[in-house]
């Protein structure tokens, strides 16, 4: 007989951001009946389970799969007020993508992972670092226009999830295919700058042996912004600093007006006093909330051509392929469907 994965279940709920008590109240069963199901001392029967599944929106077959529950690991950006209960929902949410997306690999070729590796403390600092990348992916001189194809064009997977309040994450699958989460409800620049930065992770962090002394997030930002704005050419741009000028820069660079100025302050190009000024500027101005000037979109590429894939060139419904997911086909359509992936013609 099939046995219910307890294992599982504790992911579904954390996905869904549910107590145990809750759940057990939502079921119509004794909180202490589900905690002995969850640490599998008790079998739950499929009347038990069909509750279960109706409650947390999985198909039933979602909770009979044979896996063994490895949350990801890896580097993350984030608000610092993110509670441990969002960041468990978040890791729930990142751990069954990476089951669908393995679960998808069979049929697919991806591209050749070229990303170097770097070690801060023998190589050089992080900006050293990102211009190093440029040479090594033969980058233009000037903007990234597209920094998405970009980053999957050398092998690494970006993709784009609901995340409330963590802006992106960089792990690896298998151990051997490095991949960038990233929160898709964040604005085209903030996007930009977050999967730079959680690329300056996947080169510089993973691999080497960091002290506890550093500051990670620093050097992954280090990074991601002189990949995006190279010193060299931003330097000259920079002098005599307005709002009205970093509002230019932005429409150029692609790059936010708040981190253009953290920039320039970084850089030396302006004093303290005025650092605050263009900072109260900012804030009366609401752009803290919502910038001017609207730059292009990035949507990942990977991940929707092997939807579409399946659901063009392998003939597969997206009814078929929830259930290969064993998800609902709701949830299929909001996580994996947009107007960019090709549907099998009825």
């Amino acid at each position: 007989m099939q046995k219910l994965n307890a294992e599982i279940l504790k992911l579904a709920r954390e996905v869904r951001l549910i107590t145990q008590e809750d759940l057990a109240n939502e079921i119509g069963a004794e909180q202490g009946t589900l905690s002995k199901i969850e640490k599998g001392i008790l079998q739950a029967d499929i009347k038990i389970v069909d509750s279960i599944s109706k409650a947390l929106d999985f198909p039933v077959s979602f909770f009979y799969q044979e896996k063994k529950v490895l949350p990801v690991e890896g580097h993350y950006r984030r608000k610092i007020s993110t509670s441990v209960k969002k960041m468990k929902q978040y890791l729930a949410q990142m751990t069954i993508a990476e089951w669908h997306f393995l679960s998808m690999l069979d049929e697919i070729d991806l591209p050749e992972t070229k990303m170097p590796t770097w070690d801060i403390l023998e190589d050089g600092s992080p900006a050293i670092c990102a211009k190093y990348l440029r040479d090594y992916w033969r980058i233009p001189k000037g903007r990234i226009t597209n920094l998405t194809k970009l980053i999957e064009d050398n092998g690494i997977v970006i993709i784009a999830l609901d995340f409330g309040e963590l802006d992106g994450f960089s792990t690896y699958f298998n151990g051997n295919i490095p991949v960038i989460f990233v929160n898709k409800n964040l604005s085209p620049d903030r996007y930009r700058l977050t999967i730079a930065h959680e690329l300056g992770h996947l080169i510089m962090h993973f691999g080497n042996k960091v002290s506890s002394d550093r500051d990670l997030e620093n050097e992954a930002y280090e990074f991601a912004i002189e990949l995006l704005v190279p010193e060299n050419n931003i330097r000259p741009y920079l002098s005599k600093v307005t709002i009205e000028k970093l509002a230019d820069l932005k429409a150029y660079w692609y790059v936010s007006i708040a981190a253009l100025l953290r920039y320039s302050n970084t850089l030396g190009m302006v004093t303290g006093n005025q650092y605050r000024y263009l900072w109260t500027q900012i804030g009366s101005l609401g752009y803290r909330k919502k910038e001017p000037v609207t730059i292009p979109s990035e949507t990942p590429g990977i991940i929707n051509e092997i939807i579409s894939s399946y659901l063009s060139d392998l003939g597969y419904t997206k009814e078929e392929l929830a259930l290969t997911l064993h998800i609902s086909v709701p949830e299929f359509e909001r996580i994996y469907l947009h107007s960019k992936v090709k549907l099998k013609a009825v």
